[in-house]
């Protein structure tokens, strides 16, 4: 599902590396309802211009076996789609 540059508050999201001064907009969301899968996301990081300096894709996998633990995982890519940072959160 595409959403429209909805502005999310980097306090949740405090262990993706976006630039001091520049903000996040979740762009896309994705729900799975299958085992073993979970949400997917993609955001824009933007300057305090508006300009889209990076992407990242944040995935929650989500454990088929109890306790149905989750993480997030990302991937931060640069303008030309190439992986420049990953990571993830537990």
């Amino acid at each position: 599902m595409t959403m429209e540059n909805v502005l999310v508050d980097l306090a949740n999201f405090a262990y993706l590396p976006v630039g001091v001064g520049n903000s996040l907009f979740c762009v896309e969301e994705n729900w799975k309802q299958s085992k073993g899968q979970g949400d997917d996301y993609s955001y824009e990081e933007r300057t305090p211009d508006g300009d889209a300096v990076t992407k990242y894709h944040v995935w929650y996998p989500i454990s088929p076996y109890s306790p149905f633990g989750t993480s997030a995982r990302w991937k931060k890519f640069n303008p030309h789609g190439e992986i420049i940072a990953s990571g993830k959160k537990s």
